[in-house]
C-alpha cells in the first residue's frame, strides 16, 4: 500500500534518485552508492530511510544492506 507521505526532494535526494534510475536493477548497497556520489554514508542512509518510510524503497537483504528503489517519488509511479 502506497504511503501518502510527501518526500522532500533535496539536492542529495535528487542525486540519489537520478543515480538509481541509471542502475539496471535499481538496487545497491550504501557503500556502492557512496563510492559513486559525493554524499556521506549518513546522508545516503537518511535518504534511503525517508524513501522506505514513503514506500518508495525497500531493504532487499539486511546482512549486506542492499536497497532497492521501488518507485520514484518525483513521478508518483509505482
Amino acid at each position: 500500500m502506497r504511503s501518502s507521505m510527501t518526500i522532500e526532494i533535496t539536492g542529495s535526494m535528487e542525486a540519489l534518485l537520478d543515480w538509481f534510475a541509471d542502475q539496471p536493477c535499481s538496487c545497491a548497497t550504501i557503500g556502492h552508492i557512496e563510492n559513486e556520489l559525493e554524499y556521506t554514508r549518513e546522508t545516503i542512509r537518511s535518504n534511503l530511510k525517508v524513501l522506505m518510510a514513503g514506500d518508495h524503497a525497500e531493504q532487499r537483504y539486511k546482512p549486506t544492506g542492499e536497497y532497492r528503489l521501488i518507485s520514484d517519488p518525483r513521478t508518483n509511479d509505482k
